[in-house]
């Protein structure tokens, strides 16, 4: 075969791919398939490397360890495929999630935003003056031309309206809050 004769592969063929077969089959998960697919692949391979054939002690085990190799390499193949499916996957439920997350943080910032507008416009104005406008209760008081303690006053009870229009709306804890509050400046 060394030497290209076409017989002496088709005796090899003959005489070897039982024997791979029945090897091959159960570590293939008993897949004809994939059976199939590594045996041709080693009888391939090794026809095309038939001239080192003559330094092949022993072709039944050079088979078999061709056999061996090729498992190796599918399993590896399997396992990267499987890896990289896994990634997408979570990179796909991740993108779906942060989808979710903004449409419905806009949906609790849009009832924050109805829950400022219910306020009396003494208490919105003061409320977006600290919210968006990042004054202290000193500068709201000087700008409005009132008392630090009207300022506070009315500060407080416009986050305690919003409060509970948000908890009434949108059911929402302290915690979402704060992140709206913030999201408003």
């Amino acid at each position: 075969m060394a030497a290209g004769d076409g017989d002496a592969f088709t005796w090899l063929y003959e005489h070897y791919q039982p024997k791979l077969y029945l090897f091959v089959f159960p570590l293939t998960g008993f897949s004809r398939q994939d059976t199939d697919e590594v045996v041709q692949d080693i009888f391939v391979k090794l026809w095309l490397r038939k001239e080192t054939l003559v330094t092949v002690q022993s072709l039944q085990a050079y088979l078999f360890m061709m056999a061996k190799n090729r498992l190796y390499d599918l399993r590896m193949a399997a396992a990267r495929q499987s890896k990289a499916r896994d990634v997408l996957l979570q990179q796909q439920e991740e993108a779906h999630s942060d989808v979710q997350e903004k449409v419905q943080f806009n949906e609790y910032h849009e009832i924050a935003r109805r829950a400022i507008d219910g306020l009396t416009p003494q208490r919105r104005r003061i409320f977006m003056l600290r919210n968006e406008g990042g004054l202290s209760l000193d500068d709201i008081a000087m700008e409005l031309n009132i008392s630090k303690f009207a300022v506070k006053k009315q500060l407080y009870e416009a986050v305690r309206d919003v409060k509970t229009y948000l908890k009434k709306h949108a059911g929402l804890d302290a915690v979402m809050l704060t992140l709206i509050f913030t999201s408003l400046k």
